[in-house]
């Protein structure tokens, strides 16, 4: 029997099942459009809801509103877009306001909706205040072009103080962060002002009960495999002509001792639970965590998609996780 997708409604102000996992969708483009409607076709059928999008990721809102209508599937999906990535992957201070209502106005054109589910700030600018953004972004929940707010690469600090501010005025706050979490830890951020979950934000989450939305959520590919010492032997070696700038990107930022460990326990563990592959192994421990998380998957192909689906039914013991992070313990229990 195929796997389906759990859901739950743990988003506050959002009265639609959360699906376990989200769709990501940045690498969506309408001259592949038939490719992207079956992924969204498949992720529908399995129970799948919620899809991740951004301004920022081209076609991808395209994609997804053209599906949307021709599906008829909109009151049925969550959606999830981005706004304010800026040119230098930074909050604009200068136009703020202005450029809320063109990229939100662009998003609703392209999605073919009248209002985002979840919408959130794909980067944060410490000289901006967070009063005139929480202003700015409850303007549009007042006009009820977006329901849910959210927060993506910011650090916890300034989540908290948002927050507070919101309580403090009888403002919405950020609902859901979408930060990096995943069982392989980056040794620096993969592009500048990428922020991870650490051990402290995952107490924040613990503590508030605010989701999150996790996104690399497998580490880019790195429990394929692919990006092993024999790579980074390749590459420093010079037996690589022009090795392409991704794979240098990736073995210099995950291809550490730590995360090759991670990854054979994770090989291991998936081996001993029935024939899982370590990527979904390194999904399932990220669905073992003590609050609630909604990773983030990005699948090219349905096979891809169908696995990732497949590691939901992985159960893991508590020893188990924090043997495969290597924080604890001397087996796989």
């Amino acid at each position: 029997m195929n796997t389906t997708l759990d859901s739950k409604s743990w988003i506050e102000g959002i009265d639609k099942p959360i699906s376990a996992l989200a769709l990501g969708t940045a690498s969506f483009r309408l001259a592949d459009a038939q490719r992207c409607f079956e992924l969204l076709d498949d992720f529908r059928q399995m129970g799948g809801t919620v899809v991740d999008s951004g301004r920022q990721y081209g076609d991808s809102e395209a994609v997804i509103g053209e599906w949307l209508e021709t599906r008829q599937a909109r009151e049925q999906m969550v959606l999830v877009t981005k706004c304010a990535h800026g040119a230098n992957a930074i909050l604009p201070s200068v136009d703020f306001e202005d450029l809320v209502t063109r990229e939100l106005e662009q998003s609703l054109e392209h999605l073919r909706t009248e209002a985002i589910d979840l919408y959130m700030l794909h980067r944060d600018n410490p000289a901006v205040p967070v009063g005139r953004i929480v202003k700015r972004l409850n303007q549009e929940v007042a006009r009820g072009r977006v329901r849910v707010l959210g927060a993506s690469n910011w650090t916890y600090e300034r989540v908290a103080e948002a927050n507070q501010y919101a309580l403090r005025n009888g403002l919405q706050g950020f609902a859901v962060v979408s930060n990096n979490l995943s069982l392989a830890v980056p040794a620096e951020a993969f592009y500048p002002r990428l922020i991870s979950t650490d051990r402290a934000g995952e107490g924040w989450h613990e503590r508030t009960g605010i989701p999150l939305l996790s996104w690399s959520s497998q580490a880019r590919g790195f429990f394929t495999g692919r990006y092993t010492p024999a790579t980074e032997h390749a590459l420093q070696g010079g037996e690589v002509v022009d090795p392409d700038p991704f794979t240098q990107r990736m073995v210099e930022v995950y291809g550490t001792r730590d995360n090759l460990e991670r990854l054979q326990r994770a090989r291991e563990l998936g081996e001993k639970l029935g024939g899982y592959s370590a990527v979904q192994i390194a999904l399932a421990w990220l669905l073992h965590k003590p609050f609630p998380v909604v990773p983030v998957v990005g699948p090219r192909t349905r096979d891809e998609l169908a696995s990732c689906v497949r590691a939901t039914e992985v159960r893991l013991t508590k020893d188990q996780c924090q043997w495969l992070s290597g924080t604890a313990g001397e087996g796989a229990g």
